[in-house]
């Protein structure tokens, strides 16, 4: 029971192989979850994953979905690919999306917590890992395995593929992969701006809530227009004399006569005047600078594509794999546009946001047993990551961003000693980026990392232990290019930067009894900021933000402490997790209280002590129903709470005690029933209203719970006396209720709701 993690219930698609376990094992101690990749419309990396209890997905749009590990994302959440890092624009800039093959990754495993020790201050807050399915590890069971995928989508993407294995059965295993998704636009409920960018642009208390406003791409303002019916009399000399007037209210007066050039006028009696009634009268004025579409998302086209190849040459101790991957992705930012106009603009000209992405991945993998003396195998793993992502603005090139990442692992496990089992590490990152275009807010930069770890674990009868510790020194270069800092940029000149940090972890769980378990977990991590935390400066339109770093930023520390009660008995399980996790100079995005060009906020890169602490439940029950198959309930439960511990008054009154987007509680049930090659899945998630919430000068509106219910229904065929070893045909569901849904945390969350009703049949044939 303490070896085995709490399971999601995607994990359940038994057709997938088994992988052989690595030196690299995750600790039984981290809260550790595997989903296996079921046929489930898994739009981006952060959907598929959004079931498990603490992890939700940012939903920059449909098209673009990374995973929230308890409130942290981007550079605190560690993304990799069969064990190698593919962080880039995405951990950036939330509109760039994770490349990711929905159709043929096998299983992703996420680690909840802190995994600096393994992964690097990127992983603070936890880590997520592909396994692409391209590198056989073990030989495959059968010689010639090919799939074909059809996919076809209402109100949800078309999708086709193919994978293809071949080997020989003794030393070479060959894997090829080729997958498509596409989509015109999503349907939604009902209008693409949330009811509150109306209903809740102007307080109660007067004015106009700035920061609503503009998160809803609105022209708001409140006019004091004179009132015509105020004054008893018409002004004689002004209306003989309309050059001398200032205004409206200039024409009219609370006098019977009036003296002009020592003349005296008589003034007419005003037909409009209504007694008591004020001077001035309020015009609110309530306009969309982008469309407010009613039953289609605008631009929420996506169109992807996936080709690799990984072959794999084992020997009798060990085997060498090489692959080649390259991902293609274009889609549109829906709701959103750069041009978030000034007043009075004319905004019929703006121009939707698109994004491109580029990714070819090199990648080399080794596992050789027993290499020396003491040592039971050496696993080396190196990789070229080039990474192209350009925002569009309607078509022309907004910015472009090249990240080329080169990285090499070596990891050293020594022989078993009595209990006593772990590994060394050595870890190496080179990552170069350079940009181009007229929208530019990030130097051409250069970083590397070198890293030095061990991990040890000691498994005994009744308990287990582990504890690690990384040293991890990373270097941030600037290079000459054009890039400008702003006018309101924080840094004078971009200066080089270094930072050293150290990482440590230790472990514990016991067995207490028979039916009980508990596992404890403490972290200090620490993590260097990244480049736009650094140098950043200009316009950054997808976060809708004027953003400028300050390369004075120091590391930033956390001391995580996490604690999980376990119990099973006759098929039912129970895992109650709780944590904190203390930031020292945590980063945020903080407002200075003005507004720059096209109504942007001007923020700036700030540090402050920040506590995360929170809760994750998650039960199931395991029903044997006989003739009738298997019967598997489960729920789930959570909560986080990411708040300043002492705000200083800049922080409170611009910023509050929490920051906005932040992700809210979620309740979910799942049912599965399996029976001779019959699977039916029904869940239920209910995401609570926010009741924590931030400011950008004004505060944050929340908006209204939802719930998403989802199904899917697959058979599997045995076609006898036909050249397929099996069928699988299959139908899914998801957002069944139609529901408006605006996940709190998701920066769009006013101009663009998650789609709405949509279906996927499809067909999966091996031969």
């Amino acid at each position: 029971m303490l070896s085995t993690a709490p399971l999601a219930y995607a994990a359940d698609d038994v057709t997938l192989q088994t992988i052989k376990v690595r030196a690299d094992k995750p600790s039984s101690i981290d809260s550790v979850v595997l989903v296996e990749n079921t046929q489930a419309q898994n739009r981006t990396l952060g959907g598929m994953l959004e079931h498990v209890s603490g992890v939700q997905s940012s939903a920059f749009g449909p098209n673009a979905g990374a995973p929230v590990i308890r409130s942290l994302s981007g550079s605190r959440v560690q993304i990799l690919e069969d064990g190698q890092s593919i962080l880039g624009m995405n951990a950036l800039s939330g509109d760039i999306n994770i490349p990711f093959d929905p159709l043929f990754a096998r299983s992703v495993t996420v680690n909840k917590s802190s995994d600096s020790v393994r992964f690097g201050g990127n992983a603070i807050g936890g880590s997520v890992d592909v396994d692409s399915g391209l590198v056989s590890r073990k030989m495959e069971s059968k010689e010639k395995d090919l799939e074909f995928v059809l996919r076809k989508g209402f109100n949800d993407a078309n999708a086709q593929g193919l994978r293809m294995n071949f080997n020989d059965g003794k030393r070479f295993s060959t894997n090829l992969q080729m997958s498509f998704q596409k989509i015109g636009h999503y349907d939604i409920p009902g209008n693409s701006k949330a009811g509150v960018c109306n209903s809740q642009l102007f307080p109660l208390k007067g004015g106009v809530n700035t920061f609503l406003a503009d998160s809803c791409q609105k022209e708001a303002r409140v006019q004091q227009v004179y009132n015509k019916a105020s004054q008893p009399f018409i002004d004689q000399f002004m209306k003989e004399n309309p050059d001398w007037a200032d205004g409206d209210f200039s024409f009219y007066t609370n006098q019977p006569t009036s003296v002009w050039q020592r003349k005296t006028y008589v003034n007419p009696a005003n037909p409009a005047y209504v007694p008591g009634t004020p001077k001035t009268a309020q015009n609110k004025i309530n306009k969309d600078v982008t469309p407010d579409y009613h039953g289609t998302l605008g631009n929420s086209h996506a169109s992807n594509s996936h080709f690799a190849v990984g072959s794999t040459y084992f020997f009798d101790r060990g085997y060498v794999a090489v692959s080649l991957d390259t991902k293609n992705s274009e889609y549109g930012v829906p709701g959103f546009s750069m041009e978030n106009k000034s007043f009075g603009a004319n905004y019929d000209e703006g121009l939707p946001v698109g994004v491109v992405i580029s990714q070819d991945k090199y990648a080399l993998e080794a596992k050789l047993l027993d290499p020396v003396a003491y040592m039971e195998s050496a696993q080396l793993r190196v990789s070229r990551l080039n990474n192209a992502s350009g925002e569009r603005l309607g078509a022309a090139k907004a910015n472009d961003y090249q990240f080329d990442t080169n990285q090499a692992e070596l990891l050293l496990a020594h022989r078993r000693a009595g209990p006593l089992s772990g590994l060394l590490g050595l870890s190496h990152k080179a990552r170069d980026i350079a940009g181009s275009g007229t929208q530019l807010y990030l130097p051409d930069a250069s970083t590397v990392s070198n890293a030095l770890f061990v991990k040890e674990s000691l498994d005994l009868d009744w308990a287990t232990f582990d504890a690690g510790f990384r040293h991890e020194k990373v270097d941030h270069d600037i290079r000459k290019s054009g890039f400008k800092t702003s006018r309101n940029a924080k840094n004078v000149k971009l200066e080089d930067k270094s930072f050293s940090l150290n990482s440590y972890s230790l472990g514990a769980s016991a067995k207490l009894g028979q039916l009980f378990g508990a596992k404890l977990r403490y972290a200090a991590s620490e993590r260097a900021p990244d480049v736009n935390e650094l140098y950043a400066s200009n316009r950054h339109y997808s976060i809708m933000t004027q953003e400028e770093g300050n390369q004075d930023l120091k590391a930033e520390r956390a001391r995580n402490t996490e604690l999980t009660g376990l119990f099973a008995n006759r098929g039912f399980q129970l895992s109650a997790t709780g944590y904190v996790m203390k930031y020292e100079n945590y980063l945020y995005l903080g407002h200075s209280g003005a507004q720059m060009a096209n109504r942007l906020p001007l923020k700036y890169w700030k540090q402050t002590d920040t506590t995360v602490k929170g809760f994750e439940i998650d039960a199931s029950q395991v029903i044997q129903l006989g003739g009738y198959g298997k019967l598997n309930l489960s729920a789930f439960a959570d909560l986080v709470k990411n708040k300043a511990d002492n705000p200083d008054k800049l922080r409170a009154h611009n910023d509050g005690a929490y920051l906005p987007n932040m992700p809210t509680n979620r309740y979910g049930a799942n049912v599965l029933w399996e029976n001779q090659g019959w699977k039916a899945r029904l869940s239920s998630t209910w995401y609570d209203k926010q009741k924590y919430l931030g400011k950008s000068v004004s505060e944050e509106v929340p908006l209204d719970g939802y719930t998403m219910v989802n199904f899917q229904v697959s058979r599997a065929l045995q076609v006898p006396n036909s050249p397929f070893a099996g069928l699988e045909v299959f139908i899914s569901g998801t957002n069944l209720l139609d529901d408006d849904a605006r996940p709190h945390n998701s920066p769009l969350k006013y101009i663009a709701p998650l789609p709405g009703r949509g279906f996927q049949i499809g067909l999966s044939a091996k031969l």
